[in-house]
């Protein structure tokens, strides 16, 4: 692993302030015109009508809310639909995904550090032996074409620069582009599974390297395996792959791939546009040989990787047991929560709020995080 004084001390700066301008774009692409949010809350069939006598209490609007096997009973926010804070998130709601996002990442992140500064020499040594483990499968399985695939790389040194800074700056900045994109352009239904599948991954793949934890090639002994962590050497780490609180024995899964495969496949199932989804698949088949180029996957890593998304997706829904804390957050800030695209589409369509629209705003919850490979 590289020294902290090998990133340029300008990254500190420009590769988080890229991020942020990456969602500051999502927020100002998915803005809604202060005029239309006017007029969905007046149109609003449910609006919070005060009492006639402004010395009587105002009435709770209490709303029933699914919670794994109960009902309960949850506060209805729409007495604070007129709030400086309601109606800023109700023109700018993709700043609900930012926060889902910045919760998510720091949750996953902290628990990493945790784990990485606790682990002992018992665990490298365990997740060695599993390296070995899957060498040797791969081996019997004649798919162990990681270090061949290294050294082809290697001897152009063009493809190993653009791997190398692929694996080191792409990840966080194509997931939170894709966010922005599909919140946009896919229907809310879609957009929110896809959301909950991949913050499920970062969790099912958090509790299996922390049970079963993995060596990546670069860290193998060279002498005795050969590969090279060109990440690193070849000076094009970045803040997000160089840190000390940063779990090295996690290579299975690779969520770098897990993520990939997610993004590419949405796109190129949901996109309205033709030539994002004639290259949408092409972003994991690259992210497939960047990270076997630059040893820090096996390709059971991506296997793994798959299955995890796979799971992840199948389970997404439940993530929805949340929504009730998310709705008490929500009273304790004293705030509303954003419509979702279809509710206000309908609301400005000036339609009444089908039931089926009321139960998409149970289904919002959380994000994936980015940067979890």
């Amino acid at each position: 692993m590289s020294k902290p004084d090998e990133i340029p001390a300008l990254s500190y700066i420009l590769e988080p302030a890229f991020v942020a301008a990456l969602l500051t774009a999502g927020c100002l692409l998915n803005k809604r015109r202060p005029s239309d949010v006017v007029q969905a809350h007046t149109t609003l069939d449910d609006v919070y009508v005060p009492p006639s006598n402004p010395s009587e209490p105002i009435p709770w609007n209490w709303k029933e809310m699914r919670f794994l096997a109960w009902t309960i009973k949850v506060p209805g926010n729409d007495r604070f639909r007129m709030r400086l804070s309601s109606r800023f998130l109700a023109m700018f709601p993709f700043l609900m995904e930012v926060w889902y996002w910045l919760l998510t990442y720091w949750i996953y992140q902290i628990a990493r550090a945790i784990q990485a500064l606790t682990m002992g020499a018992d665990f490298r040594s365990l997740a060695e032996r599993h390296a070995r483990q899957i060498i040797a499968i791969e081996a019997w399985l004649h798919i162990d074409i990681e270090l061949g695939l290294q050294h082809f790389v290697m001897k152009h040194n063009w493809l190993l620069v653009f791997f190398n800074k692929t694996y080191a700056m792409v990840h966080i900045p194509a997931t939170i582009a894709f966010f922005g994109y599909s919140y946009k352009h896919f229907s809310p239904l879609i957009f929110q599974s896809t959301r909950r599948t991949l913050v499920l991954c970062n969790c099912f793949a958090f509790v299996v390297f922390s049970s079963w934890p993995c060596m990546p090639p670069r860290l193998l002994p060279f002498k005795e395996f050969g590969y090279v962590d060109t990440l690193h050497t070849g000076k094009a780490a970045s803040i997000w792959t160089t840190n000390k609180f940063q779990n090295q024995l996690a290579a299975f899964p690779s969520l770098h791939f897990g993520y990939s495969f997610v993004i590419g496949l949405s796109l190129f199932i949901y996109s309205p546009h033709r030539f994002i989804r004639a290259i949408s698949l092409f972003y994991p088949l690259l992210i497939l040989l960047v990270i076997m180029a630059t040893a820090n996957h096996y390709i059971l890593d991506a296997v793994g990787g798959f299955f995890v998304t796979i799971f992840a997706y199948r389970c997404n829904r439940l993530l929805l047991n949340l929504r009730p804390i998310e709705e008490w957050f929500f009273w304790i800030l004293r705030t509303e929560r954003p419509m979702d695209k279809v509710q206000f589409q309908s609301v400005m369509e000036r339609e009444n709020v089908s039931p089926a629209h009321r139960d998409m705003a149970q289904r919002p919850l959380m994000y994936g995080n980015p940067a979890a490979a």
